[in-house]
């Protein structure tokens, strides 16, 4: 008899953003072996660029020694380090024993959806795990179509809309602020009108702050856990602002609440045991608030900001084409939409052939909207903006900061070539397109 497998992971696929990096690698390799005269421009995987603070892989080294099993929900001392820094940091006032370490973030939402009760609700356009996590727990999913003319922000009134039409007594809201895909940042006003909502529904929270200190302006950065702590979960990590994704080392910040703290601990015990040992004496590092790694998280914000605002200008400044402006995180989102019927008569009915088309013939790549919860035939992707090297960006920023705007630009055409050069393989491709000509290879 042949293996039987469950039904419900066939409409799952993997994840976009991994499988057109992996693609993007391998053109890449082959790229270099044949000698192409045309370099890819990799716009769709969202990753910071930078080398890790220095500290933070001295910390790795030194207690790479340690291998024995530690407690599930993380050693002592780091959950008491990480409850100091999100009460110094962010306002958010909890103990230790609302801390829990995951091994990433995206394990920690995973539980979290599992543990609790009720459909789950995404705004979208959004990122690309969310959905199939849901699906993979065989969860109800409601969706929130974000528009522009709202800045892609969750409004009170379109989540109370969408909340009316589901049943039960607990909804489970999933609130990423800074937004991937979107760049968008919720203010504190915002995240008052949603948590009105929230209570009179009774809506649990994820809010994942993952972009939290890519924040351009975070002085003025809210959590939704200093507005709405009784039901808010805050999931974070060391991927995104300390620019350790392969670390695999994610924070859940939890309402005092013993039952669910417990359920969590179940499934984590259940299933990695706990996070890897040297990772956790490194993050005691990474979340030790030390002078030079907080300068490091500052700095390279700024830089995303720098870099993020030129990308975000020239692609507006393209006929037809309507990128946001980000306020955090190293994303931008890009509608093409006024392009649709032309991209329709010459061959393309959804997003994912046009985006493909578009790596052949230009060597660009972007994630297409269906894998951020858009239909098939929205023609709008995300484009991260980290398509440069990142060591020596950072080092050339230290050495002299551009200040004014023609500074910057300088500073983007030197460092960024790819990202810059790539704007214009896009425009070149809807000029042919706005002729109604299917674009060919240069």
């Amino acid at each position: 008899m042949s293996i039987i497998l469950e039904n419900h992971l066939e409409a799952i696929d993997i994840p976009a953003n991994l499988r057109i990096n992996d693609q993007i690698k391998l053109y890449r390799k082959k790229c270099a072996e044949m000698g192409c005269h045309k370099p890819y421009h990799h716009f769709a995987f969202g990753q910071s660029p930078f080398s890790p603070p220095s500290k933070i892989v001295e910390a790795l080294k030194l207690n790479a020694g340690k291998h024995d099993y530690v407690p599930t929900a993380g050693i002592p001392e780091l959950r008491a380090i990480i409850a100091d820094y999100y009460n110094r940091i962010f306002n958010v006032k909890c103990s230790s024993n609302q801390v829990v370490v995951s091994p990433g973030s995206k394990e920690m939402i995973s539980m979290i959806i599992a543990v609790l009760k009720g459909p789950v609700i995404i705004p979208s356009p959004s990122w690309v795990s969310y959905l199939p996590q849901a699906k993979i727990l065989k969860k109800e999913v409601i969706s929130i179509r974000l528009t522009s003319t709202d800045d892609y922000i969750l409004t009170p009134k379109r989540l109370a809309e969408s909340i009316e039409l589901t049943a039960g007594n607990q909804r489970i809201l999933i609130l990423n602020n800074p937004n991937n895909p979107t760049g968008a940042v919720y203010s504190k006003q915002d995240l008052e009108a949603l948590t009105e909502v929230c209570r009179k529904y009774n809506v649990v929270v994820i809010s994942d702050e993952i972009y939290a200190r890519t924040s351009f302006d975070f002085e003025n950065y809210v959590s939704m856990a200093r507005i709405y702590p009784e039901k808010t979960i805050i999931t974070g990590g060391l991927s995104k602002d300390r620019s350790a994704g392969g670390y695999r080392m994610g924070v859940g910040i939890f309402p005092d609440n013993v039952d669910l703290i417990e359920d969590i601990l179940k499934i984590a015990g259940s299933t990695f045991s706990c996070v890897a040992a040297p990772i956790q004496y490194a993050g005691l590092m990474a979340f030790s608030q030390d002078p030079e790694i907080e300068r490091y998280i500052y700095d390279c914000a700024q830089i995303h900001a720098t870099i993020g605002t030129i990308t975000s200008s020239r692609l507006n400044m393209i006929p037809g084409v309507n990128a946001t402006i980000p306020k955090g995180a190293f994303y931008l989102f890009v509608d093409f939409n006024e392009y649709s019927d032309k991209l329709n008569k010459i061959g393309f009915n959804s997003c994912a052939e046009f985006c493909e088309h578009v790596v052949r013939v230009e060597h660009t790549a972007m994630l297409p909207g269906n894998s951020l919860l858009l239909p098939d035939d929205d023609f709008s992707v995300r484009l991260s903006y980290v398509d440069y090297n990142g060591d020596e960006v950072f080092r050339a920023w230290q050495l002299s900061k551009p200040v004014s705007d023609s500074d910057k630009e300088k500073f983007f055409e030197k460092y960024c070539p790819l990202i810059s050069q790539g704007i214009k393989n896009i425009e070149r491709y809807f000029a042919q397109v706005s002729q109604g000509q299917l674009p060919v290879h240069v």
